[in-house]
């Protein structure tokens, strides 16, 4: 397959995934099948609840895939301290091994027109996460923001200095596909877009249309069975629109 000019093969496109399994039923069992799959189709990163951030660090050692942190998942509601010191807990777990993590943006700061809250709660998990050497995605929740919201959060995000910007945690609605377009123009072209929260029906297509809109990530429970669709019925798509 490949979409304005970049291949996607069997060996690299599960790179483009955050392969996620964050309910809060979830047991030991399922988390280490999880992650067995996960490098079977050698993904990107694996997010899980933070109770699992030990468990997931040490089976993928030496894979080269990234473990999620995930601090105060998936409401974003807690303290700016209450944030960091669980950021912090996870990231000294790691202990340098790769992980990048995906933080709820205050949505209530936001909506509210706090924006000095919410621009000094951005930075400081930026800060953090960077100091710790692992990139940071903001994770933006589109369905619950209305367009100007989404184009302002993605600004002051940005001036945080995030790596990633992200449509959803997957516990809201679905967002619309075209709020791509809005975080696109309101991030700088070193910000990149991870798109999530897609809903379980038409998973590969939305992934598809997905990149040709422009995000570059993609969050989901179902990366294993994308790729597999994309494999037999999309190998050789070829999409230009640039």
């Amino acid at each position: 397959m490949i979409i304005n000019g970049k291949e996607y093969t069997r060996e690299n496109i599960g790179k483009i995934f955050d392969y996620a399994l964050l309910s809060s039923d979830v047991t030991q069992s399922m988390v280490e099948e999880h992650v067995k799959r996960a490098i079977r189709y050698n993904v990107n990163g694996v997010y899980c609840n933070p109770h699992w951030v030990p468990l997931i660090a040490d089976m993928l050692d030496g894979t080269g895939i990234e473990t999620g942190l995930v601090p105060d998942f998936p409401f974003g509601a807690a303290t700016t301290k209450m944030k960091l010191h669980e950021l912090k807990e996870m990231c000294e777990i790691m202990k340098g091994r790769p992980a990048a993590i995906d933080f709820v943006i205050n949505i209530a700061a936001l909506k509210d027109g706090k924006y000095d809250l919410f621009f000094n709660e951005a930075k400081e998990i930026v800060d953090m996460g960077h100091s710790y050497g692992y990139q940071v995605k903001a994770i933006m929740e589109n369905a619950s923001l209305s367009d100007q919201e989404i184009a302002m959060g993605c600004q002051y995000v940005s001036k945080a200095g995030v790596d990633w910007v992200k449509a959803a945690t997957g516990r809201a609605a679905s967002p619309r596909m075209d709020t791509i377009k809005i975080m696109r123009a309101n991030i700088p072209d070193h910000v990149r877009i991870k798109f999530a929260g897609y809903g379980t029906y038409g998973l590969t297509q939305l992934t598809i249309m997905g990149l040709v809109t422009g995000a570059e990530l993609f969050g989901t429970g179902y990366a294993h069975e994308i790729i597999e669709e994309i494999e037999k019925n999309y190998k050789n798509l070829v999409i230009h629109t640039k």
